[in-house]
């Protein structure tokens, strides 16, 4: 912050140079060598303004030349010291765009607003950008406007920027699957690095479709591959998202782009409670949650509502879970995500609160949904936006049952569930249900403690050594209902087992 002496100073010296005819530019110099500012923050003082006065300059002159119509004074005194102090950590990029904005309002050239720690901290996208204009000429509108020119213009070559510049690169590949197979994600956000060369920074519809299917990827693959390995792409490319964010956009686009990133943050959140990160999972729900009410994305918001309620469910607050199920129910006003919440978040909570007649209205709401809708086939993928299939309804009633100690119902829905399981590719799934019915088998007047944990040892058999959360819970809890009879062999051999899940965690 400038002291109130130093600024009588900085006015005293400001108003000598421009008595003999120095410009603005040679103020800036002179500044920034006997104070020790930098480029940005030089070149504000030269005129005599405060990071507030320049920031409504900023915003007059974005609302003046179309950038921003409505006035909504995107540039603040905070935001504006940030980019001024960039590269420091924690600083705001200044992007292309800005810098342009920046010039015009400093009347001088972009090339006068950076410096040898700026230059060495640019993205590769962004130098070649601010290298396309000549070093001699001054911004002009057509500058920040070129944001916002459509996808088949013409390339200008002159001292603004093109009119169709790269957009801020992907961030840099993923690592490989560690067996020595080709990564399908790894080669997917290679893609998207490539694709900054032919999109522009008002985000095509190109871009967006490959943002599209990069997440269609990820929820077709998410059983196969696992939150482990797909969790770190996946923040990846929310990360990078932001940075479009918080740039410029037509309304459509716009709008679009906000979906993709409340969508990557929803996936980031499901992976999380997967892990076991549940502290982490709120956070990324919450984000994406928010992002989906701005939009008026009700089926979103719905779905995320059923995630915040799986959570919770795993992290043991049942109330908690019912209370998210419940309100997403709202969001959802009978649309698809409306069955996953009533099984998923409802019934189950309920079955951990005990309410065996709650728990059978909710299972049997669900199933009468179900006859009303059009569902996948098969067993739709636990990760999915859209509406659950019949073997997944069915497999959540299973384990709601599996609360109220409901045996003959755990095994009704479990085959339903186990028809579906024996074509379908969703390991994880077959896994969970096996547990289920094997918990049932701990319960009920005729108890078989001696199948049940047989059923368990070679279901997390088949789950490997880093299983998801659901699994390594189900895990404990079948060796907690098998504790009484703990004598036999095979009761042991199951606790080993999922003892050694936990161990291969850490």
């Amino acid at each position: 912050m400038t002291k109130p002496g130093q600024r009588v100073e900085q006015d005293e010296l400001r108003a000598r140079m421009r008595a003999v005819g120095m410009s603005h530019d040679e103020i800036a110099v002179e500044f920034a060598r006997r104070y020790r500012l930098r480029p940005r923050a030089a070149h504000r003082v030269a005129h005599g303004w405060t990071q507030q006065q320049a920031a409504g300059h900023i915003n007059a002159h974005a609302a003046r030349i179309g950038l921003d119509p409505d006035g909504t004074a995107t540039m603040t005194a905070p935001r504006l010291s940030e980019m001024e102090n960039w590269p420091l950590p924690l600083r705001r990029r200044p992007t292309p765009q800005i810098l342009a904005l920046l010039a015009e309002v400093y009347d001088t050239s972009i090339h006068n607003l950076l410096d040898l720690d700026d230059r060495e901290h640019l993205a590769p996208a962004d130098t070649h950008l601010i290298d396309t204009v000549r070093r001699t000429g001054r911004a002009r509108p057509e500058l920040s406007l070129a944001i916002n020119v459509p996808s088949d213009t013409t390339i200008v070559e002159s001292d603004t920027f093109p009119y169709r510049a790269p957009v801020i690169p992907v961030v840099a590949n993923g690592a490989g699957t560690g067996n020595g197979q080709h990564d399908l994600h790894a080669e997917l956000l290679d893609v998207g690095r490539r694709l900054q060369y032919f999109a522009a920074p008002t985000v095509h519809t190109t871009l967006l479709d490959y943002l599209d299917s990069f997440i269609d990827v990820s929820i077709e693959s998410y059983e196969v591959r696992g939150p482990a390995a797909l969790m770190p792409h996946v923040t990846r490319q929310r990360t990078w998202v932001q940075t479009l964010v918080e740039g410029w956009q037509l309304p459509r686009d716009r709008r679009r782009l906000l979906g993709i990133a409340a969508r990557l943050s929803g996936l980031a959140g499901y992976m999380a409670v997967n892990l076991g990160d549940f502290p982490l999972a709120r956070a990324y729900c919450t984000e994406a949650f928010t992002i989906a009410v701005a939009v008026e994305d009700g089926d979103f918001a719905a779905w995320i509502r059923g995630t915040e309620s799986l959570c919770e469910y795993y992290a043991g607050d049942y109330r908690l879970a019912l209370e998210h199920a419940r309100d997403g129910q709202g969001h959802a006003a009978g649309g698809p995500q409306t069955i996953r919440l009533v099984v998923n978040g409802e019934a189950r909570a309920l079955g951990q609160l005990g309410d065996r007649e709650g728990v059978r209205e909710a299972v049997g709401r669900a199933f009468d949904l179900a006859e009303r809708s059009s569902l996948p086939d098969g067993m739709s993928p636990c990760i999915s936006f859209d509406t659950y299939s019949l073997a997944r309804i069915a497999a959540n009633a299973a384990t709601a049952h599996v609360g109220t100690g409901e045996a003959a119902l755990v095994h009704r829905y479990a085959q339903m569930a186990s028809d579906v399981l024996r074509t379908a590719r969703s390991p994880w799934s077959d896994i969970l249900v096996a547990l289920d019915v094997a918990t049932a088998l701990t319960a009920g007047d005729d108890p078989d403690p001696e199948r049940a944990a047989t059923l368990g040892i070679e279901a997390l058999t088949r789950a490997g050594s880093n299983p998801i959360e659901s699994i390594r819970q189900r895990g404990r809890e079948l060796v907690r209902r098998t504790t009484p009879w703990r004598s036999l062999p095979r009761v042991t051999e199951l606790a080993e087992a999922s003892r050694a899940l936990t161990r291969g965690l850490r």
